[in-house]
């Protein structure tokens, strides 16, 4: 799985290896609405918005909701190639319905593989004559069902001679450990490059929320060389920078790194709502009032040599059953416990890294209220209104209100069993599970010994819907379901309730953050707002080239969990 994660830039180049002299650059226009089905002539696209192939689909604002479109690139065929057979070679993370070269059907009907075969490209020989030597050439692909990619990008399109090689290449390069700068020292980064010809480097360096900082232009010779980039005077405010190379010496290849500047200085305006604390007391009131009427029933599958496996169930808030699966180690003694909290959808189906493990301490992955072995009752699913959208324009029905009480209550769970050292349990989860781990550190904030986050969600909701855009059109289609019975800006008044920044200052116990720079579904600075929030003892670890899928973070996090919790 770990190849799986690997970002397309550490390979150097936008460019498939093997070709040379790509004639597409990664920079595409976009449309969804009214697509012309006369394939035979030039497409307008005058109107359209551009797309960044280098860059994941959620980035730039699109998904999977936005339907069947179409992606355009206008591209010359040079007069010394007119007598080359050209290759195109194509991957993209979502589905192609149908390739159009100056009119001509070059494939159809290639799947999206991005769970199955990530980064695999298929290659079609161009028929000759299909392009044009010296005059513009437009290239046409019909898509529907834009993948998830978690942040990063392995979409891939070439035109190349066949056979050739690629001598090409820019990389970024980005000193600083963890790509991570320091307001007061002097602060550059290098573009390194190989040209096999005389050409241009163009630099972008955008903010997270979309702020263009610096477009500059470079010319280099042919051959190899360095670009010295100082941006002492560029960047100056404490936040994350998008940072995109692209030379054209007669063919394309790009490169896109992430660079933080002071994380832990970052400013944020989206304050505790008023009325926050008062919110939430209540509900913990109204939890109280409900017998947790806790019941474990032991499962021979969820046995190993070193555990016994349960599972556990407990009344939470509306008097829903909610379950998990519930791991005890054979040896004698209190032990230390772990409560795991899900991510958006996830059920922990696959207790395997729970079976795998022979540490001494017990572990609890709840299922919390929709989710897995928990959703019998309570199942509104993950599209339209899904978890997060569900009755959003209801304080007491919102599904976060009894979620955050369904982890409340598995703490509680933890302190009631015998076998739970009740001064030794900790709470850790990744995206909606950072979200939850803030949530029930900061609830049960004298109960917990130690937490630990990835990128959490919902978290910094008001800057959330400012960097990653699509969240607006997700909300506005949550409202619809329910026939827009509260506006946008009073739904957003509720998500307020529902941002677990808000409980970070409550926590009392040691906290470790795990983010990816490169992470589109709930961004660093989200996660930061909140880290930078708590006062107690606390670390951090940044990954700079993988995205909201880290394959890392589960590691990290139990080692610290490891050294906090004494097993």
């Amino acid at each position: 799985m770990k190849a799986l994660f690997l970002f397309l830039a550490l390979n150097c180049s936008f460019l498939v290896r093997g070709l040379a002299q790509n004639l597409l650059s990664p920079v595409w226009k976009i449309g969804f609405d009214n697509l012309p089905e006369n394939t035979k002539g030039t497409i307008n696209t005058a109107n359209w918005k551009e797309v960044n192939l280098l860059l994941s689909w959620e980035r730039q604002g699109y998904y999977s909701d936005y339907g069947r479109g179409c992606i355009v690139n206008e591209f010359l065929v040079p007069e010394g190639l007119s007598a080359s057979k050209f290759v195109l070679s194509i991957g993209l993370q979502c589905d192609i319905e149908k390739i159009l070269i100056n009119g001509k059907v070059i494939g159809v009907n290639l799947p999206n593989q991005f769970w199955t075969n990530r980064g695999a490209k298929k290659e079609f020989d161009i028929p000759e004559g299909c392009l044009l030597s010296g005059k513009p050439n437009q290239m046409v692909v019909y898509v529907t069902n834009l993948s998830y990619t978690g942040g990063i990008s392995v979409n891939s399109c070439s035109i190349a001679p066949k056979g050739a090689t690629n001598n090409s290449c820019v990389k970024i390069e980005i000193s600083a450990k963890d790509h991570m700068y320091d307001v007061a020292k002097e602060n550059a980064f290098a573009i390194n490059y190989t040209a096999t010809a005389k050409g241009k480097v163009k630099l972008s360096v955008i903010s997270d929320f979309h702020q263009v900082i610096v477009q500059n232009e470079y010319e280099v010779e042919k051959g190899s060389g360095t670009i010295r980039f100082d941006f002492k005077d560029h960047i100056t405010t404490p936040g994350f920078y998008e940072c995109i190379a692209m030379m054209n010496d007669g063919g394309y290849t790009s490169d896109v790194q992430w660079l933080t500047l002071a994380p832990e200085k970052i400013g944020c305006d989206n304050h505790t709502v008023l009325g926050f604390k008062a919110y939430w007391d209540q509900a913990l009131t109204e939890l109280k009032s409900i017998q947790p009427e806790f019941k474990l029933t032991k499962e021979d599958r969820l046995c190993s040599a070193t555990r016994d496996g349960y599972i556990a169930e407990m009344k939470s808030l509306g008097g829903l059953t909610i379950r998990g699966y519930y791991f005890v180690p054979k040896t004698a003694g209190k032990h230390a416990a772990i409560l795991h909290v899900p991510g958006y959808g996830e059920g922990y189906q696959d207790p395997g890294v729970f079976l795998a493990t022979s540490d001494d301490v017990v572990e609890l992955a709840l299922c919390v209220r929709g989710h897995g072995i928990s959703a019998d009752v309570f199942n509104p699913g993950f599209g339209i209104p899904g978890i997060w959208g569900y009755k959003l324009c209801s304080e007491k029905e919102v599904a976060y209100r009894g979620i955050y009480m369904d982890c409340v209550r598995a703490v509680e769970f933890l302190l009631n069993r015998p076998e739970v050292d009740a001064s030794r349990i900790g709470v850790m989860g990744g995206s909606q599970g950072g979200g939850l781990t803030l949530a029930v550190a900061g609830m049960c904030s004298d109960k917990i010994k130690a937490c630990a986050f990835f990128d959490p969600f919902p978290c910094d909701t008001r800057h959330h819907l400012k960097i990653r855009t699509m969240c607006n059109r997700e909300i506005q289609n949550f409202l619809g379901f329910y026939h827009n019975e509260c506006s946008f800006e009073d739904a957003l008044k509720i998500q307020d309730l529902m941002d677990t920044k808000g409980f970070a200052s409550w926590i009392k116990c040691p906290a470790f953050f795990v983010t990816s720079l490169f992470d589109d579904d709930a961004p660093s600075h989200m996660g930061f707002s909140a880290y930078n929030s708590i006062q107690s003892p606390k670390s951090f670890k940044i990954y700079p080239n993988l995205g909201h899928l880290n394959y890392k973070a589960r590691g990290v996090q139990m080692e610290f969990m490891k050294k906090e919790l004494g097993f």
